[in-house]
């Protein structure tokens, strides 16, 4: 375990050398920068780090003078904040500069036809913001010779993910953004709940898990054939894992169990028969070429009694 200091003190004189050369002026500061993690994830989340920083200088942050002109201060800001939550880290990369324009992104979504005219009219401000981790996304405002020609953002989720962790961003035009990591505190070592659909058994780690909930059967509702529930007025989807995994129907029950858990800034409801508690797990990843590929599953585990248990990959599962 390391503090976060050991690739953040690299960050203040790479941001003053890359605002020199785009004549502007940054405040660049760095607050818990003594929160410690492991080493093998310190190592993976450096080139993510300095990557969404390249961005914030090069499209985020205005010139002195168009800041002025916006009614800005002449110097902008950028922040990381890093923080211990419980099993995990929350590191944060936010700037008050230009923000992301949604509109742009749908205008390189359809023209490079990642979503279709019709999908185009559903979705919102705040999914299409999302879209800019697709491979290949790319507008006239993100080709620069700084931020890597607006290529990359696919490859600093894919490596996020790969730690067993989720990546997420917020934006408004003209006020900023804000990219939100949250990270495991160690590679292996993970808190998860484990729970019970037919006679299997899975993890669900809590870097995830927003709350579990009980839910009436008869509240569920079908919108465009998909199961919903409405929850402080807003639409939870759901998911049966037991469909998911192609398990036996079981019984009609009265009430269902659900995990609301996060993927890329939505919510989602995990159906699962019960509850059986919180477990520290050690996660062990798939190295066969065969499991490899396995969507869905970040890996597993092996229980104190010999048996083994999957750890769910929330940011896969469909």
């Amino acid at each position: 375990m390391i503090p976060l200091d050991h690739i953040t003190n690299i960050f203040p004189r790479m941001i003053r050398d890359l605002a020199k050369v785009q004549n502007k002026k940054i405040n660049l500061i760095i607050k818990g920068k003594e929160i410690k993690i492991d080493r093998a994830i310190m190592e993976e989340i450096g080139d993510p780090l300095v990557h969404l920083l390249r961005n914030a200088v090069d499209h985020g942050i205005e010139t002195p003078e168009k800041r002025v002109e916006l009614g800005k201060e002449e110097t902008g800001n950028i922040m990381i904040t890093a923080s211990r939550q419980q099993n995990h880290v929350l590191i944060r990369i936010e700037d008050d500069g230009r923000g992301i324009d949604a509109e742009e992104i749908l205008k390189a979504a359809l023209q490079k036809r990642l979503i279709l005219k019709e999908e185009a009219e559903k979705i919102s401000e705040r999914e299409l913001i999302q879209l800019i981790f697709t491979p290949g996304l790319s507008t006239a405002s993100m080709i620069t010779d700084l931020s890597g020609r607006g290529v990359g953002m696919d490859i600093v989720k894919n490596r996020i993910e790969r730690l067993g962790g989720s990546i997420k961003v917020e934006s408004k035009l003209g006020s900023g953004s804000r990219f939100e990591l949250r990270l495991p505190i160690t590679i292996s070592l993970y808190q998860a709940m484990l729970v019970k659909v037919e006679m299997e058994r899975y993890a669900i780690p809590f870097t995830s898990i927003v709350k579990s909930i009980s839910v009436e059967s008869e509240a569920v509702r079908h919108i465009r054939g998909e199961e919903v529930v409405v929850i402080n007025g807003k639409a939870l989807p759901l998911l049966r894992l037991r469909k998911l995994f192609q398990l036996p129907a079981g019984q009609s029950e009265e009430s269902l169990v659900v995990v609301i858990v996060e993927k890329a800034g939505q919510y989602i409801g995990l159906v699962v028969d019960s509850l059986l508690g919180k477990q520290e797990v050690i996660m062990k990843n798939f190295k066969s070429r065969l499991l490899e590929k396995t969507r869905g599953f970040a890996g597993a585990t092996i229980m104190g009694d010999g048996s083994v248990i999957l750890i769910l990959d929330i940011n896969s599962i469909t």
